[in-house]
Order: structure tokens, then sequence, then C-alpha cells
């Protein structure tokens, strides 16, 4: 048997119990990559694109093949079959390799007091402590897997704290809240976990420092303050004397610490669509359809999505939104209307129809799906940020801010960028660990950097990562932190980092359009305009009615420009500056588009109106602005076509 050892640094132990060398960091990340992906082994393209994908594809292969006979010989002790293969995968045989973090997630997953004891003592230190890689996507995937596993710990570790008290060793007990600290210094939880713990023993001058240090480390790295049940701890142990004793403390106070102070999630139930006519075809599609929205909408983690529904079961449904559906079909004729309702007052409001010709079901089924829940939850969305704007800022809870912030962003204008930033900051300020609300922040800053001219754009964009980083550390499984991770990595020119957090954005949930579009931007950027335009056109067709529809456009707009294809970028920017609430840069790039193409009055007429909307504009405050483009031809045609265009 080889055991694998990935918390700590890595090692590898032959079935002597002996010490393998693994030698080479990248043939180490190779080991560790393969020990954790046992159940699902990886297809060489993979292990080539986190390897060697700054290689050609041969040279890639070659490498690949080359590892892993080195590996099968270093192996070797564990037997011929260590390393399997089939079709176009390779990995480790799980009858052979033991991995101590496969283990480690099947005990904290049994929660026993036995099980949760022996996944402390796996708990060895950090995942791979020391392992880098040379590629990107490699430590994109390191990161990913260190927040996940992280997470698992901090579950474990605040269990075994709880089984250390009620035993009444204390001293156990702090020292494990202190790793809990360790893995994760700026989370509220842990905190009071240990500020208590220190407190009940007495100490409580080491409490007030302990709290005090933390709110030192919010204040300089993330710019908040402690969250409200913890401020509320710190009353306690400051003045107040009668603390609860040690036993009270579990397990309520730790298993479920600091809990939001918001309202259940919007709450969304989708009926069953109802199908007019006996079209088997029609039947079909009908039941899927139901089936594949609802789906869909879960992706979208602040919607809670409640089990379908038929007509006759509409009273007892509790969901705040009903969601109905009928189809008609002819041959490969088919028409669907889908409504959305309140459920307290029964009242439509929101409806569309959708017409389709086509015999493939399944792609009819996929592409409606994608884009009625995409269309939903922005409706949703945008109702929720309606009803927000009656409550004053001080009396919103964390929730409420930041979907009110979300509905004055959409809003596009530097003021309204400033004011959705206010309310993230202030939903950050209530809740600390609202994940979302860094997200979003992060984006709001982006925008800002972008679009309204901000000051110290270096430094802005340092922030903003610092808030995507720490957001797609709380919420590791939603896209809206990965996209925001991805959006600031764009603006700040890191384009290969940019697509991997996108594309795995996507993967989270494909119906999110934003995220399809800002991979689009990364692309086009690193000069893959066919998939970027792919990219935008997807973006459209998921969300026709997108807060943000007029940014799809205007990028995808700047993709036909760079590609010399000067009359799509004159469509697709005009088409976005007829949304509401589009910004000037449309209207730039239309016009640099109708100057390359040397027609000079409608050229003229499209800096007059560019001028208008943004006066003192010319072609240097233009080059400044792009920033983000590291490709200075990119840059030249942008500015060339303006400066045909009349632009000074």
């Amino acid at each position: 048997m080889i055991s694998v050892q990935l918390f700590g640094k890595l090692s590898v132990t032959g079935p002597d119990g002996q010490l393998i060398a693994i030698a080479g960091n990248k043939t180490q990340g190779l080991v560790a990559y393969l020990a954790l992906n046992t159940e699902m082994p990886p297809s060489r393209d993979r292990l080539m694109g986190l390897f060697w994908g700054d290689r050609f594809t041969d040279q890639a292969r070659q490498s690949l093949r080359q590892s892993i006979a080195k590996l099968k010989k270093t192996l070797a002790a564990g037997g011929d079959d260590v390393l399997i293969s089939y079709e176009d995968r390779v990995g480790f045989n799980p009858k052979i390799v033991n991995v101590d973090a496969d283990e480690f997630a099947l005990l904290a997953e049994d929660g026993s007091a036995d099980a949760t004891r022996r996944a402390v003592a796996i708990l060895s230190g950090s995942f791979l402590e020391g392992q880098f890689g040379q590629q990107a996507e490699f430590d994109d995937w390191l990161a990913a897997e260190r927040q996940r596993l992280a997470t698992i710990s901090l579950t474990v570790l605040e269990r075994a704290v709880e089984q250390q008290l009620i035993q009444g060793d204390t001293q156990e007990a702090t020292k494990l809240a202190r790793r809990i600290v360790a893995i994760d210094p700026l989370r509220d939880a842990g905190q009071m976990v240990l500020i208590r713990i220190l407190a009940q023993q007495g100490e409580r001058a080491a409490a007030i420092q302990q709290f005090n240090a933390y709110q030192g480390i919010l204040k300089k790295e993330l710019d908040v303050s402690a969250g409200p049940d913890l401020v509320r701890l710190m009353k306690e142990v400051r003045g107040e004397a009668g603390l609860a004793k040690l036993p009270e403390l579990a397990p309520t106070t730790i298993a479920k610490p600091n809990v939001r102070e918001v309202p259940d999630k919007t709450s969304i139930t989708v009926m069953h669509f109802s199908q007019v006519g006996t079209d088997p075809n029609g039947a079909f599609l009908a039941a899927g359809l139901s089936e594949d929205i609802k789906t869909n909408l879960s992706r979208f983690s602040w919607l809670d999505v409640k089990a379908s529904a038929t007509k006759d079961d509409m009273e007892f449904s509790d969901a705040d939104y009903l969601v109905y559906g009928s189809l008609r079909s002819q041959d490969t004729q088919f028409r669907l209307t889908v409504q959305l309702a309140e459920s307290k007052s029964s009242r439509y409001i929101w409806a569309s129809r959708y017409d389709r010709v086509g015999d493939d079901i399944f792609a009819l089924q996929d592409e409606l799906s994608d884009t009625i829940a995409a269309s939903l939850e922005a409706e949703v969305e945008r109702i929720a940020g309606r009803s927000m704007r009656e409550i004053a800022l001080k009396d919103m809870n964390a929730w409420e801010c930041y979907h009110g912030g979300l509905a004055i962003q959409y809003e596009f204008n530097a003021d309204t960028n400033l004011a959705a930033q206010q309310h993230f900051r202030r939903s950050i300020e209530l809740d600390p660990n609202f994940g979302l609300a860094y997200a979003r922040l992060s984006y709001a800053m982006v925008i800002s950097a972008i679009y309204f001219e901000a000051e110290d754009v270096e430094t802005l964009l340092d922030r903003a990562l610092e808030y995507a980083k720490k957001a797609a550390r709380l919420e590791p499984e939603d896209a809206v932190a990965r996209f925001a991770l991805g959006r600031v990595r764009l603006a700040r020119g890191d384009y290969d980092r940019s697509i991997t957090d996108l594309k795995a954005a996507i993967e989270l949930n494909p119906g999110m359009a934003q995220a399809h579009c800002g991979l689009g931007d990364s692309m086009a950027y690193s000069g893959q305009l066919e998939d970027a335009i792919n990219c935008f056109e997807e973006a459209v067709r998921i969300s026709p009615s997108d807060p943000y529809r007029w940014a799809f456009l205007s990028y995808g707009a700047t993709a036909f420009l760079f590609k010399g294809d000067y009359q799509s970028a004159i469509k697709w920017a005009a088409e976005a500056e007829a949304v509401p609430n589009s910004h000037y840069w449309p209207t730039a790039i239309r016009a640099s588009a109708l100057g390359h193409l040397c027609l000079t009055d409608r050229a003229q007429d499209a800096v007059n109106e560019l001028t208008r909307q943004r006066p003192g504009i010319n072609s240097d405050f233009v080059r400044e602005r792009l920033f983000y483009l590291k490709d200075p031809t990119q840059v030249d045609v942008y500015v060339s076509g303006l400066k045909k265009a009349g632009l000074a």
C-alpha cells in the first residue's frame, strides 16, 4: 500500500513504511493532483494544461509522458499497477494508494466523537504546505482545494472544541480554538470561540487583547469592523460579570456561530408546466423545462428554490414567487408562455413568450431553460432591489443592504456606483462573513476604475483583489465570487488567471450571463477574438433583459473592432447605446469603427455625441483609460479610429 500525505508537506510512504522521495516541484504537484482525484482520474489534456500549459501541445504531451514514466519508476515499490490508465485518462489506483485527505473527508462527514478525534489527528498542517506551481491553472486549483479543505477543517475543529469543553478540558479546547483562528484569521466565528474560552478561564485581559488584535487586522486588511455578535460578546467580557458556564458553550454557540441576522432567502417555486394538446414531443419538452429551469435557478445562491408543484398544490406553497408555463406544439413548432407571479397577491409581475422551431428536443430544452432561468433571476433581483428603496440605509440589515446596492449599481453612473459601494460596505459591516457583499464591492471598485475615472487605479485594484479573494474564500462554491475574482484580474491585465476564474464561475452557474461576458472580454484582450465573440453572443442569448445587457453588446463591439469587422462593431455598439443605462464607451467604439471605414459625416456625428456625453474627451484620455489592454496594437486600433473620426 502506498500512502500519500497531503496535509502538511507532501510525503509519500511505501508499503514498508519508508519515505519515498518525490523529486521536483512539478512531479510533486502531479502526485498531489492525482492523489486527490483517485475516484475520477483526470484526462491527459487536463494534466498538460495544469503543468505544461505554456508549451506547444506536442511538447506538453512529451513532458507528461516522461513525468508519468518517471513516477511509475519512483513508486515501483507499490507494484506495477500503482498508476493506471484507460482511454485518455491517467490516475492512481485507489485500491493501492491511500490518501490522508480522502480519509479526512470521510471522517469529517461521519461527525461522531471518535471520527472527529481521528480527523483532528490527520490535520498535521495546512493542505500541501510549501507547494507552489509554475502554471496559473495549477495555482488556482491549489488555492481552491486549500479553501475547500480549510472549510471542512474549521467544521471539524469546531466540533472538536465542543467535545473538549463538554469533557471539561479547557486547555485542549483553547489549543484547538487557536488552530481555528490560524486557519482563517479574518473569520468572526473562530475569534468568538477563542475569546469566549479565554474569558471563561478568567483570562479576561488575554481575551480583550485577542479582540483588539483582530480588530486591527480587519481594519488593515479589509477596512471593516467585527460583526455584531462578536461586539456583543466583547461587551460581556469587558464589563458584565455573568458569563455562561463552560458546558453551555457547546454545541449551539460554536456549531452555528455568527448566524446572519437577515430574512430567509427569496423563495421561488417552478410549477409543473402544462401542455396544450397531445403532441408527445410537447409533453416531453414541457416536463423537462420545468425541471431544468428549477435546476438552473438553484445555481443562484441567493434564491431558495422550492420543490416543483402542480396548480392543485399552489395553495400549499410557501414560496414568495411562483413560475407558471404552458406549451403548445405542432410537429417541430413550439410556443411557450412563461409567467412569474407573487405568491401572496397572485399578481403576475412578469411574462414572456418564446417561439421556437426545431426537432432536437434536448437542444431546445437547454436553450430555453438557460434563457428563462436567467430572465427570472434578473427580474426577481430587480424586484428585491426596488423594495429596498423605501428603507433608509441605517435601517437595513445585511441582506437588504446587498440587494439595495445591486439595484443602485444597475443605474450605472459614478454617483450610484459610489452609493452601491456604500451599501456593500454597510452589508459587510453588519455581517463580516457575507461573501457576496465582498464580491459585489470588488466588482463595483473595478467598474469605478474602468468607467468612472477613479484615481490611483493601482491601489484601488489591489484592494478590489483582496475583497474578491475574501469573497472566494467565504463562498468557494458561488459563481458570483469567482466572477468578481476574474473581473478584477482582467482589469489588472492578468488574462490567463481571469479566464480560469471566469470558466470556473460558468461551471458553477452556466446561466450567469455576466460570467460569459467577462470570459469573452478576457479572451478578446488576449487575442482569442472568435471565441470571445461566441461568449458575448451567449451572454446576450442567455439574459436578453439583463441589467448589464449594454455591456455585453459594448464588449462584443470592441471584439469586432479589434477583429477589423467594423460594420459588426457599429451594429453592436449602436445596440448598446440604445439601452437606457448605457455608458459613453459604446459611442466611442462606434465612432472608432466609423473612422476606420472613412464614413466621415457619420463618424463626426458620433464624435459630437461622444463629446456631448463626456466633455473634454480626447485621444490621449482614451489611451490612458485603456490601461487594462496589454496589446499595444489593440490600443492603436481603438485610438487611431477615433482620430480618423475627428477626435482630437
